[in-house]
C-alpha cells in the first residue's frame, strides 16, 4: 500500500479555487437575504407567467448567437496555437465546454475536460491551453467592452473615470504588442488579424448575452438597452471572475443595484429566465453531447494535409523540383499527407502560402483538383486562406475552374543540360561574355571543402551592394544552408575568390539559387559560372536545369495597375537579360487565392515576407 501526496503548492491552488466562491458568495447572501425574503412567491409566479412568446424566442436566438461567437472565439485561439481538429467536430466541441464550463463554474478546469472528451486528437496540455488562450482573450475583451460602455453610453456619474482607463489599456496594450520579437511574456505572439477577430467575436458574444437578458425584463419596466450594457457587463465580468456556478451572486447583486426601479419580483423572473435560457438549457444540452457525443460521432478523419518533420537531405532530393529545399533556411516548412505527397508551405497572418507545386517521391502525383481541396481543407482548419505562389499551369487552371482569382507572376526559365549548346545567333551575347571571362582568365572550379570565410566576405559585399537579401522564396546565404548545395567558384589568376553561385540539387532538377559577387569582378564571371553547372549537370545525366524564376512586368494588369507593376519589376530587368542570354524556354508561374480581394491580402504579406532585410554582421567590412 502506498500513498500519493500532492505538492503543497496544488493543495494551496485547490484551496484558493473552493475559498475564493464561498468569500464572494457568502457576504451577497448574507447581505441579500432581506431583499429576498421580501419577494412573494405568487408574484413572483405571476411575472414568470407573463413573459411572452416573444420574449422567451428573442432570448434563445440571442443566446444562440452568444454560443456561436464563443465557438467562433475558440476557432481564433486553436488557429492561433497551430492546432488542426476537425472542423465540424472542434465546433461541437467549442460551444458544449463553453455551456458546460460557465454554468458548472472553475471555466478553464472544466472546458478543458469536456473539449478533451470530445476532441480526443488534442493532448491534455493543449485543451488547456485553448482553455487559457480563451479565458484571456475573453476577460481582456470584455474589460475593454465594459470600459467602452462607461466611456460612451448613456451619461453616468463615472464617464470621465472610465475615458481615463480606457485608454491607459489601449496605449499599455499597443506598448505590449510592439515589443520586438515572436513572443510577448514568453507566449507567441498574436497577429494583428487573430486579435481582431477575438475582439469581434466576444463583443458579439457579449451583447447577444446581453440582449437576451435585456428581452427577458418586464416590457412595461425594460430600461434602454444602452443603459443596461454597462451594468450587465460588470456583472457578467464579476460573476465569470468569482469562479461561482453560472456567475450567481455577483450577477445578481449587480442588476439589483442597478435597476432599482424593477420590483423586486419582476427582477427575479427576469434572473430566473435568464439563468434557464443563457445557462442551465444551453449547459443541459452541451452535457447530454459531451456523454453521448464520442459514441456517435464518427472518428476523426485523417487530415488530408498537416505539418510535417523536416525531410531528410536524401528524401528531399529525390522529389521532382528542387527549389522545395528553400525549406532548409527556416522561412518554410512542409505539409504533407501519409501517400507521401508534401508542399513547400509557410503560415502568414491571414494567409498560408503554398510555393510551387504539391511533389511526391514517387511518380504518382495527386490531381490538381485534389491538391486544391486539400489546401482548402488545411487552411480551414487554421481559419486562414489558400494562396498559391509560382502554381504550375495545371494547377493554376484547376484555381481558376474552382473560381480563384489567378494572375501570372513570374516566369521561370528552363534549360535542358543535355542539350545545351552555345552556338547560334540566340546565345551570341553568353558567347560574348564567356569570351570576356576567359580572357580575364576566370577560373571555374567545384571545390571538396568550401571556404566559407572567403565565401562570406564576398556575399557581404554582394549584400551591402543590393541593400540586403530577400527572404521566403529566395535563399540567404548562411553556411549551414549553402553546405548542402551544389556550388560553383570563379578565381583569378592569383587564387582570388570573385563569385560563386549555389544551387539546389536533386536527382531530377538543379535550380539556381545564390548569385554572388565582388564589384570588381570580371565582365562574364557569373555567365561563366552557370554555363560550367550546366555542363556538370548534363555529366550527372541531370535531366533540368532552372535558372529560377524573374518577377512578370505587368502581372497580367492593364492600366494603372499594370504601370504600378511595371515599375515594382523594374529593378528585375537586368535579371531577366542576364538569363535571357542563355536562351532558356520560358515558363509561366502564377498567383492565386479565392477572391480577389484575399489575392491582394495575399500578395502584401507576401510582399512583405520576401523584401530584402540586411543579414546580421553584413555591416561594415
Amino acid at each position: 500500500m502506498f500513498t500519493i501526496r500532492r505538492p503543497a503548492r496544488f493543495q494551496n491552488r485547490r484551496l484558493a479555487q473552493l475559498v475564493l466562491p464561498l468569500a464572494v458568495v457568502v457576504p451577497l447572501v448574507w447581505f441579500g437575504a432581506e431583499w429576498i425574503g421580501q419577494i412573494n412567491v405568487a408574484e413572483l409566479s405571476e411575472s414568470l407567467r407573463e413573459l411572452s412568446t416573444g420574449q422567451w424566442l428573442c432570448g434563445l436566438v440571442a443566446t444562440l448567437v452568444a454560443y456561436v461567437a464563443a465557438a467562433a472565439q475558440e476557432r481564433a485561439i486553436v488557429a492561433h496555437l497551430g492546432l488542426r481538429p476537425e472542423p465540424r467536430r472542434a465546433r461541437g466541441a467549442a460551444m458544449a465546454a463553453a455551456a458546460v464550463a460557465q454554468t458548472v463554474g472553475f471555466g478553464p478546469f472544466v472546458g478543458a475536460v469536456v473539449r478533451r472528451r470530445l476532441l480526443p486528437s488534442l493532448s491534455v496540455g493543449q485543451s488547456f491551453a485553448i482553455s487559457a488562450g480563451i479565458t484571456l482573450a475573453f476577460f481582456a475583451g470584455l474589460s475593454l467592452l465594459t470600459l467602452g460602455a462607461a466611456a460612451f453610453g448613456p451619461e453616468t456619474g463615472y464617464r470621465g473615470e472610465a475615458r481615463i482607463a480606457l485608454v491607459a489599456v489601449l496605449l499599455a496594450g499597443v506598448a505590449l504588442c510592439s515589443v520586438s520579437g515572436p513572443t510577448i511574456l514568453g507566449l507567441r505572439r498574436p497577429g494583428g488579424l487573430t486579435l481582431l477577430r477575438l475582439g469581434a467575436w466576444v463583443s458579439l458574444d457579449c451583447l447577444a448575452l446581453c440582449l437576451a437578458f435585456w428581452a427577458l425584463l418586464p416590457a412595461t419596466a425594460r430600461p434602454d438597452l444602452l443603459m443596461l450594457l454597462p451594468a450587465f457587463l460588470l456583472g457578467l465580468g464579476a460573476g465569470l471572475a468569482s469562479g461561482c456556478p453560472a456567475g450567481a451572486g455577483p450577477f445578481e447583486a449587480t442588476m439589483a443595484l442597478h435597476l432599482p426601479g424593477l420590483e423586486g419580483h419582476d427582477l427575479l423572473a427576469s434572473l430566473l429566465a435568464f439563468r434557464f435560457v443563457a445557462y442551465a438549457l444551453p449547459a443541459l444540452c452541451g452535457g447530454v453531447w459531451s456523454l453521448l457525443g464520442p459514441s456517435l460521432l464518427e472518428p476523426e478523419a485523417e487530415a488530408a494535409l498537416a505539418p510535417v518533420p523536416p525531410l531528410a537531405e536524401r528524401d528531399l532530393g529525390a522529389l521532382a523540383r528542387a527549389e522545395v529545399q528553400l525549406v532548409r533556411q527556416g522561412d518554410l516548412g512542409l505539409v504533407g499527407c501519409r501517400r507521401g505527397l508534401v508542399w513547400a508551405s509557410r503560415a502568414m497572418t491571414g494567409s498560408r502560402l503554398f510555393l510551387g507545386q504539391p511533389l511526391s517521391s514517387s511518380d504518382h502525383a495527386t490531381s490538381a483538383s485534389n491538391s486544391l481541396a486539400a489546401a482548402r481543407e488545411l487552411t480551414a482548419r487554421e481559419a486562414l486562406w489558400p494562396l498559391l505562389y509560382k502554381a504550375e499551369p495545371r494547377l493554376a487552371a484547376a484555381a481558376r475552374a474552382t473560381g480563384w482569382a489567378v494572375l501570372p507572376v513570374a516566369r521561370e526559365a528552363v534549360l535542358d543540360p543535355a542539350r545545351f549548346h552555345t552556338s547560334g545567333s540566340a546565345l551570341a551575347r553568353l558567347r560574348r561574355k564567356l569570351r570576356a571571362a576567359e580572357k580575364a582568365e576566370v577560373v571555374v572550379e567545384w571545390p571538396d571543402i568550401l571556404p566559407f570565410a572567403e565565401m562570406e566576405a564576398v556575399s557581404d559585399i554582394w549584400v551591402r551592394r543590393m541593400g540586403g537579401e530577400r527572404g521566403l522564396s529566395m535563399g540567404r546565404w548562411a553556411r549551414d544552408y549553402v553546405a548542402g548545395q551544389r556550388v560553383a567558384l570563379a578565381r583569378d589568376a592569383s587564387g582570388r575568390l570573385l563569385a560563386f553561385v549555389t544551387f539546389h540539387a536533386s536527382l531530377r532538377e538543379w535550380a539556381l539559387d545564390l548569385m554572388r559577387s565582388r564589384d570588381d569582378a570580371p565582365d562574364g564571371t557569373l555567365y561563366a559560372l552557370v554555363v560550367a553547372a550546366v555542363r556538370q549537370a548534363a555529366a550527372e545525366e541531370v535531366p533540368r536545369l532552372s535558372l529560377a524564376a524573374v518577377p512578370e512586368s505587368s502581372f497580367g494588369l492593364s492600366g494603372l495597375p499594370a504601370r504600378w507593376a511595371r515599375r515594382l519589376t523594374r529593378a528585375s530587368c537586368g535579371l531577366d537579360q542576364f538569363k535571357q542570354a542563355f536562351a532558356p524556354r520560358w515558363e509561366r508561374r502564377y498567383i492565386a487565392a479565392p477572391g480577389r480581394v484575399r489575392l491582394a491580402l495575399g500578395a502584401v504579406e507576401l510582399a512583405l515576407a520576401i523584401r530584402p532585410r540586411p543579414r546580421p554582421g553584413a555591416g561594415a567590412g
